[in-house]
């Protein structure tokens, strides 16, 4: 019996974050929004989660991920941190954190620790 990577129901959900420092000029965004949307997509099609947002502001640039499996290997991260290196933006990348589904983190669990990119 064959197992598959993704089971039918997501066993939780995990979020975590690209953080910029300098923030990213929105006229250089573009190609990052469109890598966010590709990894939706892709997801989709394997009847998976995977979601990331940006938040740009004048002093601020972010991505919040959301996905069903902590995992920040897939391709589509491999995918934007080229991109990221392309544009020479500094940036830090969130441990993952579960934030829904297969148990909840207990009140003192720390707040969302950065891992070196």
């Amino acid at each position: 019996m064959k197992s598959s990577k993704r089971s039918a129901e997501p066993q939780g959900f995990w979020a975590y974050g690209y953080e910029f420092d300098p923030p990213i000029r929105r006229d250089r965004t573009g190609p990052m929004e469109a890598l966010l949307e590709a990894g939706h997509n892709r997801a989709l099609l394997a009847r998976g989660v995977w979601e990331g947002r940006l938040i740009n502001g004048d002093d601020i640039t972010h991505i919040l991920v959301v996905s069903d499996g902590p995992s920040q290997t897939l391709e589509v991260n491999h995918m934007l941190e080229a991109e990221l290196r392309r544009l020479q933006a500094p940036f830090q990348v969130t441990l993952p954190v579960l934030i829904a589904g297969g148990g909840s983190p207990g009140p003192n669990s720390p707040g969302l620790p950065l891992k070196e990119a």
